[in-house]
C-alpha cells in the first residue's frame, strides 16, 4: 500500500496541485519517521524547498537527538540565501555527532560563498585533523588554496590525491588543475606533462585553450596552432581562441591565415576590441590599409578601450599622411596627457608645417618620452631644423647613449 508521500509526488507528477496539497498535510500527519526522511529528500532534489523544510522541521521536532536533519536544513537555509538560519542550524550539530564531519565541509562552503576563505580555510583544515585520508577534504582545501591563488598548497593537495589514485573528483581533472596552476604561477614547462595528459584523457574546448595558450606563452606558435585551431574546429563558439591563433599565425608570418581566423572571431563577437585591433594590424602589413581602418572604426563603435584605438588610428593616418585626420582623432581621446598622443600631434603638425604647435606637443611629451629611443631622434632631428641646436645636441647624446650604433645620429653630432 502506498504512502501519503509516494502519493503526493505521483500527485506533483501528474500536476495536481490541489491533491498534492493535500496528500502532504496528511503525510505530515501520518507517514511512518523513515517515509517522511526520504520524502524529505525527494522533495529538496525536486526543488521544493519550503515542503522540505516543513518535513525535516517536523522531524526534528520529533527527534531532537537526531541532528542529521540539520544538515539539510542548512542547505534549504543556503539556497534560499538565508545564512543567518543554516549558520543556526549547523551550529546545533555536536562535535561528537558522526554528522559534524559534514557539518564542518558544509560550513566551510558557506564561508567560501561569503568571500571569507580564511575562515573556510581553517574548518577545512579542523576536517582534515578529524578524517585526514578523506579524499573530498583535501580535494575542497585544494579547490579553495586554488581559487584564492596560494597555487603551491594547492598543487601539493592535489598531489596527495594522485598518491592515492584519484585523478578526477567532481567532474574536475586533477591533471587539469595542476597544470593550470603551474601556468598561473610562471611555471609553464612545469604546467605542460599535466595539461597533455588531462588533454589525453578527454578533448575538451578548455583543456584544448589551455594547452594552446601555454605553448603560445611559451612562443613555440606552431604548437599553440595545432591546438588552437583543433579548439576552433570542436567548438567554433570559443571566443578566446580565435585571438592566440590568429597572433600565432601572424607570428609564424601566415599572415593571410592570420587575418582569417582573426575574422572567424569577429563574426562570432563583433566587440571583440583586441581582435579588432589585432586584425587591424596584420591587414596592415597585408597593405591594406582600407580594411585596416574600417576594422579600428568598427573598433571604436564599441565603445571599449576608445582612447587606444583613436591613438592607433592616428598612427595609421600619420603612416598614410593624412596629418589632420590623425589630429582629428587625437583631439577625440579623453585622456589629454597622453604623450604618446603629443608625439603623434607633434608629428602630425611638424608635416603640416605648423612648427609652432609642432614644437609645443614635442616638449609636452619630452618628459614622459626621454626614455623612449624613436621618440629621442625625432625630437633630437626636429630641434636640428628649428634652430635649437645645443638642446638638439643633448637630446641626439641622450638618444646615442640608448642606441650607440646608430652611425647617421653620430656623423651629426660630430
Amino acid at each position: 500500500m502506498s504512502s501519503y508521500s509516494e502519493k503526493m509526488l505521483a500527485a506533483l507528477r501528474a500536476e495536481e496541485l490541489a491533491k498534492a496539497n493535500q496528500l502532504f498535510e496528511e503525510a505530515l500527519k501520518k507517514d511512518e519517521p523513515e517515509i517522511l526522511a526520504s520524502f524529505a529528500e525527494e522533495l529538496q532534489a525536486l526543488g521544493f524547498l519550503d515542503e522540505a523544510k516543513q518535513v525535516l522541521l517536523k522531524l526534528s521536532a520529533d527527534f531532537p537527538t537526531e541532528d542529521v536533519f540539520y544538515l539539510s536544513l542548512a542547505e534549504i537555509a543556503i539556497e534560499n540565501d538565508d545564512i543567518d538560519s543554516a549558520f543556526d542550524y549547523l551550529e546545533r550539530i555536536n562535535p561528537t555527532s558522526e554528522n559534524y564531519l559534514e557539518s564542518l565541509l558544509v560550513t566551510a562552503d558557506l564561508y567560501q560563498v561569503l568571500g571569507i576563505p580564511e575562515v573556510s580555510e581553517a574548518k577545512l583544515l579542523q576536517a582534515k585533523t578529524i578524517a585526514p585520508e578523506e579524499p573530498l577534504i583535501t580535494f575542497a582545501l585544494a579547490e579553495l588554496h586554488f581559487s584564492t591563488s596560494q597555487l603551491g598548497e594547492a598543487i601539493n593537495e592535489y598531489g596527495q590525491l594522485q598518491k592515492q589514485g584519484i585523478e578526477e573528483l567532481a567532474n574536475i581533472s586533477i591533471d587539469e588543475r595542476i597544470g593550470s596552476a603551474y601556468s598561473m604561477m610562471g611555471g609553464l614547462e612545469e604546467a605542460l606533462p599535466f595539461l597533455e595528459r588531462a588533454l589525453e584523457k578527454e578533448r575538451t574546448s578548455d583543456r584544448l585553450f589551455q594547452l594552446g595558450f601555454t605553448y603560445y606563452q611559451l612562443k613555440d606558435y606552431q604548437k599553440a596552432i595545432n591546438y588552437l585551431q583543433e579548439l576552433i574546429t570542436l567548438d567554433p563558439q570559443y571566443q578566446s581562441g580565435y585571438y592566440y591563433l590568429a597572433d600565432s599565425l601572424k607570428e609564424e608570418e601566415l599572415l593571410e591565415e592570420a587575418l582569417l581566423a582573426a575574422e572567424e572571431g569577429i563574426k562570432e563577437n563583433p566587440y571583440q576590441v583586441e581582435l579588432l585591433h589585432l586584425a587591424s594590424e596584420i591587414a596592415y602589413r597585408l597593405r591594406d590599409s582600407k580594411k585596416a581602418e574600417e576594422l579600428l572604426l568598427q573598433a571604436l563603435e564599441s565603445g571599449e578601450k576608445s582612447d587606444e584605438t583613436l591613438l592607433t588610428l592616428s598612427n595609421l593616418y600619420l603612416n598614410e599622411e593624412q596629418f589632420d585626420k590623425a589630429i582629428e582623432m587625437i583631439g577625440q581621446m579623453d585622456e589629454k596627457d597622453n604623450p604618446y598622443a603629443e608625439w603623434n600631434l607633434a608629428q602630425a603638425y611638424n608635416e603640416s608645417e605648423d612648427f609652432e604647435a609642432a614644437r609645443t606637443h614635442y616638449q609636452q611629451a619630452y618628459e614622459d618620452l626621454a626614455h623612449e629611443p624613436d621618440f629621442l631622434k625625432a625630437y633630437g632631428l626636429f630641434l636640428r631644423e628649428d634652430g635649437q641646436i645645443e638642446l638638439a645636441r643633448t637630446v641626439l647624446t641622450n638618444y646615442l647613449q640608448l642606441e650607440p650604433g646608430d652611425l647617421e645620429v653620430q656623423s651629426l653630432l660630430e
